[in-house]
């Protein structure tokens, strides 16, 4: 576990004690990479339950709750890079605690998050913002950001597969039943993190932000409001993109069946005058049958296919 505060315009080496010994100050701890022993002892420090940073976390969605001495925000980033097969194979926690003086930022290093908030901390942007409101805004950008990447990703993708005409190649449909998928899940996170940024402005979460504050927050609503519609949008597309071209699919392959089976009845006319024609009749002339058969044959199969021709059995567009 590294433990760092933000001191003198960067951030410095730390440790428990000191968090514990100045958590009523106003600074920022950030913690990276912390074991699940680290955050048993986190958790006494900052005097939280246990269960606020130790089990089930990947069974959680975006939330605040609140403690006696902290306010607990907890969000998913999602990492742009390196991706696996799915979203949820990239996805790491990142919580705040705040006492309404102090904040703790706790997550993975590779997400970057330290970086982030160190980069934007003394930007004039939010200058007017409290050490509580700042850290924490800069978290959900942050973590905003990864969703909105996805969100761009998919859009494009889905706009890509639209231009197809059908009927798409094998690939086309891996890839609108995965974009479908993950945009299910996505769409999932968004919803919840659209909750987490409302109540950040309920007068119930105990921040202890004002109003001007607020004002920024409600901007992290309205952005992701629009990751939510535009994502709600690519997964309506790619439902009926798919319902589309399945159908497209379908329609083919009844056409290939009609001219099957048209084909069938037309070459089957012979053997069936040769069945009906080829017995044993008493006094018939030598030749009279097999060439009646012909004629009868040819007439018939003629009078199918121009059947089959004008019904349209005998082409396939």
């Amino acid at each position: 576990m590294n433990i760092r505060v933000w001191h003198d315009g960067a951030l410095s080496e730390s440790n428990l004690e000191e968090l514990v010994a100045d958590h009523r100050k106003k600074l920022w701890f950030d913690v990276t990479d912390p074991s699940v022993e680290d955050l048993e002892k986190l958790a006494t420090a900052i005097r939280v339950p246990r269960n606020s940073l130790i089990g089930k976390l990947s069974s959680n969605y975006p939330h605040v709750d609140s403690y006696p001495e902290y306010t607990k925000v907890f969000a998913w980033y999602l990492n742009t890079k390196g991706l696996g097969k799915d979203i949820s194979s990239d996805m790491t926690p990142v919580i705040a605690f705040t006492n309404g003086h102090s904040v703790v930022s706790i997550s993975r290093s590779w997400a970057g998050l330290s970086d982030r908030i160190a980069q934007y901390y003394n930007s004039s942007r939010y200058a007017s913002l409290s050490e509580t409101a700042r850290v924490i805004y800069l978290t959900l950008d942050h973590v905003l950001e990864s969703y909105e990447y996805f969100v761009d990703s998919f859009e494009t993708q889905a706009e890509k597969l639209e231009d197809q005409n059908p009927p798409w190649p094998r690939s086309a449909y891996v890839e609108a039943f995965i974009i479908r998928r993950e945009a299910s899940s996505l769409l999932r996170q968004l919803r919840h993190l659209k909750r987490l940024a409302e109540a950040l402005t309920d007068n119930h979460t105990e921040l202890g932000i004002n109003e001007q504050e607020k004002r920024m927050f409600d901007g992290l609503y309205e952005r992701a409001t629009g990751a939510v519609e535009t994502t709600e949008v690519t997964q309506e597309t790619m439902q009926d993109l798919i319902g589309l071209h399945m159908d497209t699919l379908s329609q083919d392959l009844n056409k290939t069946m009609r001219l099957i089976a048209a084909l069938t009845v037309i070459i089957g006319v012979p053997s069936l005058f040769n069945t009906l024609l080829g017995v044993n009749i008493t006094g018939a002339r030598s030749g009279a049958f097999p060439l009646a058969e012909i004629m009868i044959s040819i007439l018939t199969m003629t009078f199918l296919g121009i059947f089959f021709y004008i019904r349209g059995w005998l082409s396939l567009n």
